[in-house]
């Protein structure tokens, strides 16, 4: 398995563990966690839990579009450690974010978000560089 697909499974372990982090915290925060109305508990949430909820639910959304990248790069054929750079990039960006996320740092949050969204059109433009 190539160090961009990897990263796909570290991404998705982080998202996982930052809806254990939320659930603890809301527990912490709240008293419990409500396991039959989750979504309407979470409409309620305020600071550092609501904001980790936000950052997991971001951290989904931008799951696909870097599988995305990173499936059409392997299928285009470029080759493993070119792709492993931006791959990595792109682990470290969201790390960042979820960090500026819990802590409200807003403009490093989207200078964070769009460092990924640049690794995503990295691995793009090496599958079109190899394809084309």
């Amino acid at each position: 398995m190539t160090p961009a697909f990897w990263c796909l499974i570290i991404i998705i372990a982080i998202n996982y563990l930052l809806a254990g982090l939320a659930s603890w915290l809301t527990k912490k925060t709240v008293g419990f966690y409500d396991i039959n109305q989750p979504r309407e508990q979470e409409r309620s949430l305020t600071g550092v839990c609501a904001r980790l909820k936000a950052a997991q639910a971001n951290g989904w959304e931008s799951l696909l579009v870097f599988a995305i990248c990173v499936f059409i790069a392997h299928l285009a054929g470029v080759p493993a450690e070119q792709a492993s750079l931006p791959a990595y990039l792109f682990v470290l960006t969201r790390v960042l974010y979820v960090c500026c996320y819990a802590f409200k740092l807003s403009p490093w949050r989207t200078i964070v978000f769009t460092l990924g969204l640049v690794a995503c059109g990295w691995l793009i433009k090496m599958a079109v560089m190899v394809s084309g």
